[in-house]
């Protein structure tokens, strides 16, 4: 689950041995997104035979993302993950996670180092495809027919893979949600600063 939330934090840009087709697809949705500025998607994560609706939202370098008991917010440069069914709270510097395929921090900009990337063809959409230059989970970011909003993300192989439907993006107004250790009381703080 932790990497599947890793996961979707990300949608915004990127660039080496790529297929130069996949990589402008990749602009071309980097910016749509970053054009507009600060935006939410709600999405459906169905991995395991289960489902569980979430919902992202971004404003600058900053995101916060809430899904099934886990919120995740991303400020600055430190990564708060909150487990209410634990009552743990997991502080780190957001930059140790630059290597997550969807960081906020980076977008898609160090995606071609650890992956091949090449556009494809999913369900009758375009979509590039990430294959893992040494080792992990092949991913799919399917766009809908307009070539530039998200409509899935899949990954993993065999019988083992998750899959995240995009429900609506829409340019945000409200506010994003930010961390405040007041508001969880009684939660551990676990501090890997």
């Amino acid at each position: 689950m932790k990497r599947i939330v890793l996961l979707l934090l990300l949608f915004v840009s990127l660039s080496a041995w790529a297929d130069e087709r996949g990589e402008k697809r990749l602009e071309r949705i980097s910016r749509y997104y970053s054009s507009l500025g600060s935006y939410s998607i709600s999405f459906v994560l169905r991995a395991g035979g289960g489902e569980q609706r979430g919902e992202l939202q971004v404003e600058g370098n900053s995101s916060y993302m809430k899904i099934a008991d886990t919120e995740l917010f991303v400020e600055d440069s430190l990564r708060y993950e909150v487990r209410t069914s634990t009552k743990e709270i997991v502080v780190d510097r957001a930059d140790a996670y630059e290597k997550e395929l969807l960081n906020p921090l980076n977008g898609f900009s160090e995606v071609s180092k650890d992956y091949n990337v090449e556009e494809c063809e999913v369900d009758g959409r375009a979509a590039v495809r990430l294959t893992p230059k040494r080792t992990g989970e092949t991913v799919y970011i399917v766009t809908n027919v307009n070539g530039e909003t998200l409509s899935k993300v899949k990954y993993g192989s065999g019988d083992n893979y998750a899959e995240v439907d995009i429900i609506s993006t829409k340019k945000e107004s409200k506010k994003m949600p930010r961390f405040s250790k007041e508001s969880y009381k009684g939660f551990e703080l676990i501090d890997f600063r």
